[in-house]
C-alpha cells in the first residue's frame, strides 16, 4: 500500500506524516488552541520521529525517557496481574487449609521480630557500603527470581500439617525479608539517581500507576474463577496456587525490567563507584593508548588502594599500642576516641573510609542523620501508632456477608460481586492516572495533597460504615465511594513519592549524606509489619473472636453471627482511624514546592562544583607528576 502523498506548489510531494506534523502546530480550531504550544511541539516530534522520541534523543539533561517510563509501566502491569494469585496466601490458609487464625498469627509474630531486627540493620549497612548501580542491579535481579519463587513455595500443599505450613511460611518470610530489603533499598537508590528533579522522579510513580491500572482488571481473574467454581469445578487451591505457578515467569520478568534504567545523578563527586552512572563494559585493545580521561579512574583507584594500605598499617600499629596498654588505659583511650568521633559527627565532619571514599558512620549515626527528614519521622510515628490496626480481607466480606443476587435467572455470588465492585471502582482512576502529577501540582504540592487525601478518605470510609453492604444499592454506593478513593489514593501515591525524594534531597543538602537505605528499610519494615504481620495478627485475633473457622462454602456451614455483625464495622472504622492518625501527624510538617525547588538548585550547583574540584585535583596531580 503506497503512502498518501500530496503535491505542493513547487512540484514536490509531501508525506502524510509531515502534513500531520505541520497541522498539529499550525494555528487552527478552538480545540487545538486550548493545547499549549510546547505540548503541540512535543506531539510534532512524536509524529515525525517516534523512535527517537521514544528513546529520548533530544531530551534535556536529567529528564527521563519515554522508554524508561514504559518499562516501569509494563513492570507494574505484570506485577499487578501476578499479585492476584500470589497475594491470596492468607486467604488460602484460612479458607482451604482451614488453619486457625491464631496459628497463622504465630508465624506472623516470628516474621515481625525478624523484620524488626533485619531491615534497619541492612538498610544502614547499604548506606555505608561502596555499592553503585552495578551492585544494585545485581541485587534486584537476584531478588526477582528468589523472592517470586518463595511466594509460590510457601503456598504449596504437600500433605503438611498446620504447624508444618506455619514453619514453611516463617522460613520463606525470613529469606524473603533479607532479599526484599536489599532489593527495595537498591530500587530506592536507583530511582533517586534516575534524575535530579523531583518532578521527573514523580513521573515514574505516575507511569507505575498507569501500569497498575492496566494490570488490575486481570488481577481479578481468581475472583472470577471462584465465582464460577461450579462451572469450572475448581477449588480455592487449584485457582490460587496453580495460577501463581503459571504466572511465576511473568512475575520474575516484571521485577527484572526496572533494572535497566539509566543513572543520571552523581551524588558524591569523586566517589569511586557509589552513585556514579553505569558505564558499559567495553573491550579495550592493549595496543591502543589510553586517553587522559581513561587514566583518571585508574589513578583514583590507585589512590584508594594506597590509602587503604596506610589505613591497614595504622590499624595494625593501633592494635599493637593497645596491646601494650593496661586494661584501664585501653578503656580510657577508647572512650576518648568515641568522644572525639561524636564531636566530629556533631560538627558535620565525617571520617571517610580510605578504601571506598564513603563516610564511616555507626548504625546509630546513620539513624541520627534522618532527624532532618521530618516527613520520614512523622510517617514512622504514624506507622507505629497504626501498627495494631486489624487487617481485614475484603474478599471474606464479599464471600460471606454480601447477599447473592439473581440476574437474568442466574445467581450471582459474592465473589462475582467483588469482581464487579473491583471493575467499577477501578474505572475512573484509569482516566486520571496520566494527570496525577499535574493534579498534585494544582492542589498546591505533595504535602497539601497528602492532607486532602487523608481527609477525603476518612470521610468516605465513615460514610461506607453508615450505609452498609447488605443491599444492591448499598453495594453500588460502596463502588462509587471506592472509585473516588482510588482517584484520591493515586494522587496520594504520587505525592508521597515526590515528598520522599524531596526530603532525601533536603537531608543531603543539610548533611551531605544520602539516606535511602535507612529510610527505605524502615518504611518497608513498617509496611510489612502492618500489612503482613502485626496487622494480620490483630486481624486474626479478631476473626478468632468472631468464631470464624473457614471453609463454610465447601462444607455448607453457617457463618457465626458475631462475624456477620462486626466484620463490616471493623473493615471501615479501622481505616477511618488510620487516615486520621496520618492526617494529624502530617499536618505538623512544613515543606512547600518553593522549598523543594531551592534545594534542588542548591544541590545541582553543589554537585557541579564538587565535580569541578575533583577534576581540578586530578589535573593538578598530573601536572605535578
Amino acid at each position: 500500500m503506497k503512502r498518501k502523498e500530496k503535491q505542493t506548489r513547487d512540484g514536490t510531494k509531501r508525506r502524510l506524516r509531515d502534513r500531520l506534523a505541520d497541522w498539529v502546530i499550525s494555528p487552527g480550531g478552538k480545540w487545538r488552541q486550548k493545547i499549549k504550544i510546547e505540548q503541540r511541539q512535543e506531539f510534532r516530534k512524536i509524529i515525525l520521529d517516534p523512535v527517537s522520541w521514544f528513546k529520548g534523543v533530544d531530551l534535556p539533561e536529567g529528564h527521563i525517557t519515554p522508554w524508561e517510563l514504559f518499562l516501569y509501566a509494563l513492570s507494574a502491569a505484570l506485577s499487578n496481574i501476578t499479585s492476584g494469585f500470589a497475594g491470596r496466601q492468607d486467604f488460602l490458609f484460612k479458607e482451604y487449609y482451614k488453619i486457625a487464625p491464631n496459628k497463622i498469627s504465630v508465624g506472623s509474630i516470628i516474621s515481625s521480630l525478624w523484620d524488626a531486627a533485619n531491615d534497619p540493620v541492612l538498610g544502614s549497612y547499604m548506606d555505608r557500603k561502596r555499592w553503585g548501580p552495578q551492585q544494585w542491579r545485581r541485587l534486584m535481579r537476584i531478588s526477582a527470581v528468589t523472592g517470586s519463587t518463595l511466594n509460590v513455595i510457601k503456598m504449596l500443599d504437600g500433605g503438611m500439617s498446620d504447624w508444618q505450613h506455619i514453619a514453611l511460611l516463617v522460613a520463606c518470610n525470613c529469606l524473603q525479608d533479607i532479599i526484599g530489603t536489599l532489593s527495595s533499598v537498591s530500587d530506592q537508590k536507583m530511582r533517586a539517581g534516575i534524575s535530579p528533579y523531583s518532578q521527573q522522579r514523580a513521573r515514574i510513580q505516575v507511569w507505575v500507576s498507569v501500569g497498575n491500572s492496566i494490570g488490575y482488571p486481570l488481577s481479578t481473574i481468581p475472583m472470577l474463577l471462584m465465582g464460577l467454581r461450579d462451572v469450572f469445578h475448581l477449588n480455592d487451591y487449584q485457582i490460587i496456587v496453580m495460577g501463581a505457578v503459571f504466572m511465576l515467569p511473568f512475575n520474575i520478568i516484571a521485577s527484572y525490567m526496572v533494572t535497566f534504567i539509566k543513572q543520571r545523578v552523581n551524588f558524591r563527586a569523586g566517589a569511586p563507584t557509589n552513585s556514579l552512572p553505569l558505564q558499559p563494559e567495553v573491550e579495550v585493545n592493549p595496543e591502543e593508548a589510553l586517553s587522559e580521561e581513561d587514566l583518571i579512574p585508574i589513578e583514583e583507584e590507585m589512590k584508594h588502594r594506597e590509602a587503604a594500605k596506610k589505613a591497614e598499617l595504622a590499624k595494625r600499629e593501633r592494635k599493637e599500642m593497645l596491646a601494650a596498654m593496661s586494661r584501664k588505659e585501653r578503656k580510657a583511650f577508647k572512650a576518648a576516641e568515641r568522644k572525639e568521633h561524636r564531636e566530629k559527627f556533631a560538627r558535620g565532619e565525617f571520617e571517610l573510609d580510605p578504601e571506598t571514599g564513603e563516610p564511616k558512620l555507626t548504625l546509630l549515626e546513620s539513624f541520627a542523620v534522618t532527624k532532618h527528614n521530618k516527613y520520614f519521622i512523622v510517617n514512622t510515628i504514624a506507622g507505629f501508632i497504626t501498627v495494631f490496626t486489624p487487617s481485614v480481607d475484603p474478599l471474606l466480606i464479599y464471600r460471606y456477608l454480601v447477599p447473592r443476587f439473581t440476574l437474568f435467572g442466574k445467581e450471582i455470588s459474592g465473589e462475582m460481586m467483588w469482581l464487579v465492585h473491583a471493575q467499577v471502582a477501578g474505572t475512573p482512576v484509569t482516566f486520571t492516572k496520566p494527570f496525577s502529577r499535574q493534579l498534585v501540582n494544582m492542589v498546591g504540592g505533595p504535602l497539601k495533597t497528602n492532607k486532602l487525601c487523608h481527609m477525603i478518605n476518612a470521610s468516605l470510609y465513615f460514610l461506607r460504615f453508615l450505609v452498609g453492604c447488605n443491599k444492591f444499592w448499598k453495594l453500588f454506593f460502596n463502588m462509587i465511594a471506592e472509585a473516588a478513593a482510588y482517584v484520591i489514593n493515586d494522587m496520594n501515591s504520587v505525592a508521597e513519592n515526590m515528598l520522599n525524594y524531596e526530603m532525601l534531597d533536603y537531608v543531603e543538602w543539610k548533611t551531605g549524606l544520602r539516606t535511602e537505605g535507612v529510610t527505605a528499610s524502615v518504611s518497608g519494615l513498617l509496611s510489612k509489619i502492618v500489612t503482613n504481620n502485626i496487622g494480620t495478627v490483630t486481624g486474626n485475633a479478631f476473626l478468632a473472636w468472631t468464631g470464624y473457622e473457614g471453609g463454610y462454602i465447601d462444607e455448607g456451614g453457617e457463618v457465626p453471627e458475631r462475624f456477620r455483625k462486626y466484620m463490616w464495622p471493623m473493615y471501615t472504622l479501622a481505616s477511618v482511624f488510620d487516615q486520621m492518625v496520618y492526617l494529624l501527624l502530617r499536618s505538623t510538617v512544613k515543606y512547600s514546592p518553593e522549598d523543594s525547588h531551592r534545594v534542588e538548585e542548591a544541590l545541582k550547583e553543589r554537585r557541579a562544583a564538587a565535580e569541578g574540584e575533583n577534576i581540578a585535583v586530578s589535573v593538578s596531580s598530573e601536572s605535578e607528576g
